[in-house]
């Protein structure tokens, strides 16, 4: 058996750690196994199946923890005492760079780098010494990886400039995203959502990248005009608080519901009319193409790439007037069957993703 390291922030809800759980679960065990080494030091939502599939958790600090020199210290001294990984798969972007040098010092003959992202995920003044760091960091990646992974032809320019690099569909179970009338009834009678109401949905973690002060203040130019519409926000995160408070101050702001962490995903695409996605940046978002799988019609920002339409993708640019003026003329979509096909035929099918990295994997002797 081939055991294959996964580096990541952590195993929690998220766009690239559900795209992992989703492979994991088709791997074939008995030629591989994921284990995975991650930053984070609580119990994490995934780790108890992670466990029961066999899998380990290895726990350390992170690189703004403890600097790059004792970072790559730590990353030696691990990879020195697991000499059973032949392959690393790093998800950390720029910070993969000195995990693919540990790992090429250690003699790890698979050293993959893959993409998720267009952009570092703080800006500002404030984040001008981290960025630097990391870009001092990236540029380790293309001497140090045997293979570069992206989910987006942006997310490959980004971090590996370039050089050789190859798109990795971020592939999903698309007929478990299928729209069911059965579920939207019951997932609305759940959440308390008459049946003519118009309800839009966002997903995602709260924090800036998402872009949630925008996405509020488009609903404050769009609820007084759409009074038969409620705005959907599902998920955690540091700035929860926060939109919480700017809800209750905003026109339309008792039709804003706060949903929390969500396993229902499937359920919540099929109860929806359309999802909004207003982020600053994304590699390729997961969600979006779940969301299309359910024949949502999509609303994204003009950042994300445009390889994440599958057809039912508008682009617009982050202005909240237009944006309010785009969805006041929306109107629910009254075929939403053949979307999973659509996926399917786009590429974005989990089992071909797996397909793919078994090839990878299977080059490790």
């Amino acid at each position: 058996m081939i055991r294959i390291l996964h580096v990541l922030h952590s195993m929690n809800l998220g766009g690239a750690e559900a795209l992992l759980m989703s492979l994991y679960r088709r791997l074939d065990t008995d030629r591989y196994q994921f284990d995975f080494l991650v930053n984070e030091p609580n119990a994490m939502h995934f780790e108890r199946e992670i466990a029961g599939r066999g899998g380990r958790i290895h726990r350390m600090p992170s690189l703004r923890a403890i600097g790059p020199f004792n970072y790559a210290k730590a990353l030696g001294a691990f990879l020195a005492a697991h000499p059973e990984y032949r392959a690393v798969h790093s998800h950390l972007e720029s910070t993969t760079g000195l995990i693919l040098q540990a790992a090429a010092q250690a003699g790890v003959p698979l050293r993959i780098a893959h993409s998720h992202n267009t952009r570092f995920t703080r800006a500002g003044l404030l984040a001008l010494p981290e960025n630097a760091l990391k870009s001092w960091c990236r540029k380790k990646i293309n001497p140090n990886a045997t293979h570069r992974l992206a989910c987006s032809q942006a997310a490959a320019q980004w971090l590996f400039g370039d050089a050789c690099s190859e798109v990795l569909r971020n592939g999903i179970d698309a007929p478990r995203f299928a729209f069911s009338p059965e579920t939207r009834a019951q997932t609305r009678a759940l959440l308390d959502i008459p049946a003519e109401m118009t309800v839009f949905l966002h997903i995602g973690r709260f924090q800036a990248q998402k872009n949630h002060t925008f996405l509020l203040d488009a609903w404050a130019r769009l609820a007084p005009r759409f009074t038969q519409a409620q705005l959907l926000l599902a998920g955690e995160g540091v700035l929860q608080a926060a939109m919480q408070a700017k809800a209750k101050k905003i026109a339309g702001g008792d039709r804003v519901h706060f949903l929390g962490l969500r396993e229902d995903i499937p359920a919540l695409l099929s109860a929806a009319d359309a999802f909004l996605l207003p982020s600053l940046f994304e590699g390729l978002p997961v969600v979006l193409v779940e969301a299309q799988a359910a024949g949502l019609p999509c609303f994204a920002s003009d950042s994300i790439p445009r390889e994440a339409d599958l057809g039912t993708c508008a682009f617009l640019p982050l202005d909240a007037q237009i944006w309010a003026e785009r969805l006041a003329r929306f109107t629910p979509p009254h075929n939403r069957s053949a979307a999973v096909r659509a996926v399917e035929a786009a590429g974005y099918d989990i089992g071909q993703s797996l397909r793919r990295l078994e090839e990878l994997y299977a080059t490790v002797r």
